[in-house]
């Protein structure tokens, strides 16, 4: 019996994946699957990063989601609206463009006219951006309410992971597990060990105003920002709100919502805060990681052939 702790994208994507390969994993998840890490109705997709590998395994994802739209059955998961990254230079951009062309991943150079273009409603002031094409928000409500059609959740606290698989639940139930999975993100490192990580709150909030179908998602010094599907709503999520910033950068839009979310800090992400780090111990695996979402057909792919194995895929470590 193969025990996944945590429904968010990461322990519901292994679980899928794992299913695929004919396995019945069990997901316990305490609360709502996909209620915690993983709330809200999208995230942002890009190709673009600050490291080659991130690059190349973003490259790997878009595949994966595309496979899930057609295998899933729940429509549109990953839009066309594009992303771009924008700052007060080229200069400042330069990492990133060195990372999308050892990749092999298209991009083109925007200024701040083109940038405005694609995001009507931004009074941007930024001089340049790289638009990566294949970029795109999410529908993750969406995919994960599918992938949570698709697997064996059960309600149930996990209080302790032992290394031989041991899991015991708040209520004094014990499972034994012939490999466990932890992906309980906040509580992933009271599961399983130190993971040297830290966790802090984060708040997103949802605009209206203009319409923002259609619109790129965007990752500025300021913050970041994305179209809800096609709510007609934009999202932007900052590390402190500022919402003095947020009315000088939209001034035609007005706050209607907010998802609450934590931020990740840990040494081993890259300076745009994206990574995940990966341990075993015995029978069980524990992963955890910031920004995780776009690769979450990949991240499931990856698990479920460490839960299958007694070696992690190189591209998970």
């Amino acid at each position: 019996m193969i025990v996944v702790v945590g429904a968010g994208v990461c322990g519901l994507a292994a679980a899928y994946e794992l299913s695929r390969r004919g396995e019945h994993p069990t997901v316990f998840e305490r609360g709502e699957p996909f209620a915690e890490q993983s709330a809200g109705l999208a995230r942002i997709f890009r190709i673009a990063h600050r490291r080659p590998a991130l690059c190349k395994l973003a490259l790997q994802a878009r595949v994966g989601w595309q496979r899930w739209e057609a295998e899933l059955g729940a429509g549109r998961l990953l839009g066309s609206e594009g992303f771009i990254a924008a700052g007060p230079s080229e200069d400042t951009l330069a990492a990133t463009k060195a990372a999308m062309k050892e990749a092999g991943a298209a991009f083109s150079w925007l200024d701040r006219t083109e940038i405005a273009a694609r995001i009507p409603f931004v009074a941007a002031p930024w001089e340049a951006g790289i638009l990566d094409p294949l970029g795109g928000s999410l529908r993750i409500r969406r995919a994960l309410g599918a992938l949570a059609r698709r697997v064996d959740i059960r309600r149930g606290d996990v209080v302790s992971v032992a290394d031989d698989g041991l899991v015991t639940l708040a209520d004094g139930a014990v499972v034994r597990g012939g490999r466990v999975l932890i992906c309980a993100g906040v509580q992933t490192p009271a599961l399983f060990g130190p993971l040297g990580i830290e966790f802090a709150p984060h708040t997103r909030f949802t605009y209206e105003g203009a319409d923002a179908t259609g619109a790129a998602c965007l990752s500025v010094p300021e913050g970041y920002g994305l179209p809800l599907g096609s709510t007609g709503r934009w999202a932007f999520g900052q590390e402190v709100a500022d919402p003095t910033t947020v009315r000088a950068l939209f001034p035609s839009l007005s706050p209607v919502g907010q998802v609450e979310c934590v931020t990740v800090r840990a040494r081993w992400l890259d300076s745009g805060g994206d990574g995940w780090t990966v341990a075993r111990r015995g029978r069980v695996v524990a992963f955890v990681g910031s920004n995780l979402m776009k690769f979450g057909p990949l991240l499931g792919d990856l698990l479920a052939q460490a839960m299958l194995s007694d070696e992690l895929p190189s591209d998970l470590t």
